[in-house]
């Protein structure tokens, strides 16, 4: 019997999931958030092999007994990371074919069969990914930090509270509730907290929530701020089937990360919107799994070449038993 091992690394988490070749999920394990290129490679390789260890155990296996390897990992923006990360994970795994690709290309595969489809993942980052056959374009680097996903959204709401207090932007609710959030007692207190450099990335990354309930509860700051992210989020992936000239084709366009599981359904409503209005004919639909079995898919796919429906049967079927299963848990 043959073994697949995919692997999801994240800011926040490092996921892994062990199959066998007929697509039966055996085991999983779960570890730290790293990212190579921001927290060192030996960091990012530990994780993944202590959540790599934790599959393997529960489904009673070793790293030999592994035969294919694929990890979606975050920060593989260039040809040259994928294969150092090749590298540090084939020490792991003696026997085994490695892939490293970054981790939007496997949250795709977690969501769609098909070969001509997008990807907009949207959580602590921003990426997107566009594919046409053979052709795949991940963005990386060119999407800028004022949209890279939680922390993003997090420094619009904090410059939404100085926008408001100079009158730029009306009275929001925003104001009481970042202010309580950094226990600062005037908007100037604030100010000077970020003019300091006192409000760091991690604090950026819980505001998301805020901004959430004061869009539900109608907050026109708030609702403004996801639905004009949303307009500009979804502008790099039409861009890029612009580019590819296949914005008149059928394609499955997918939503996934944290982001996309916000309350607020006008901003999901804005994404799909905004995509169709430039690609009418596109499928726009949520992951089903974690992005973890997008990269167990393409390891079947290295394996197998075409994978049989009955393999994905088996994969639905038995992937019941783990916490991977997305839209189940909103």
């Amino acid at each position: 019997m043959k073994y697949i091992l995919g692997v999801d690394q994240g800011g926040s988490k490092t996921h892994a999931v062990v199959s066998d070749e007929g697509g039966r999920v055996l085991g999983m394990g779960k570890s730290y958030g790293a990212c190579h290129s921001s927290t060192g490679l030996e960091h990012a390789l530990g994780a993944i092999r202590e959540a790599s260890e934790k599959a393997l155990n529960s489904a009673k296996l070793t790293f030999e007994d592994v035969t294919v390897v694929v990890g979606g990992l975050t920060g593989i923006d260039w040809d040259y990371e994928a294969s150092l990360l090749e590298e540090g994970i084939q020490k792991y795994f003696p026997l085994a074919k490695i892939k490293v690709v970054n981790d939007s290309i496997i949250a795709m595969r977690a969501a769609t069969k098909e070969k001509r489809c997008g990807i907009l993942c949207a959580g602590s980052g921003l990426n997107c990914a566009v594919q046409n056959e053979d052709e795949c374009f991940a963005y990386g680097f060119y999407i800028p930090d004022e949209y890279q996903g939680g922390c993003s959204l997090g420094k619009k709401a904090v410059q939404a509270v100085f926008d408001s207090h100079m009158g730029l932007l009306p009275k929001t609710g925003l104001t009481e509730k970042i202010l309580v959030r950094f226990g600062a007692k005037t908007v100037d207190e604030l100010l000077f907290m970020r003019v300091k450099g006192k409000i760091s990335g991690d604090d950026y990354l819980s505001l998301p929530m805020m901004i959430e309930e004061e869009a539900c509860a109608g907050d026109q700051v708030a609702v403004d701020i996801w639905k004009d992210y949303g307009k500009v989020v979804a502008g790099f992936l039409t861009a890029r089937a612009g580019k590819m000239g296949i914005c008149e084709e059928k394609m499955d366009i997918v939503l996934s990360g944290s982001i996309f599981k916000c309350k607020f359904q006008e901003f999901q409503r804005t994404v799909k919107e905004e995509i169709l209005h430039k690609i009418p004919n596109a499928n726009v639909i949520e992951a089903v799994y974690e992005p973890v079995m997008g990269a167990v898919v393409m390891g079947l796919q290295l394996l197998h070449g075409e994978v049989a429906e009955e393999v994905y049967e088996n994969m639905e079927e038995t992937s019941k038993q783990f916490p991977i299963r997305r839209l189940e848990k909103q």
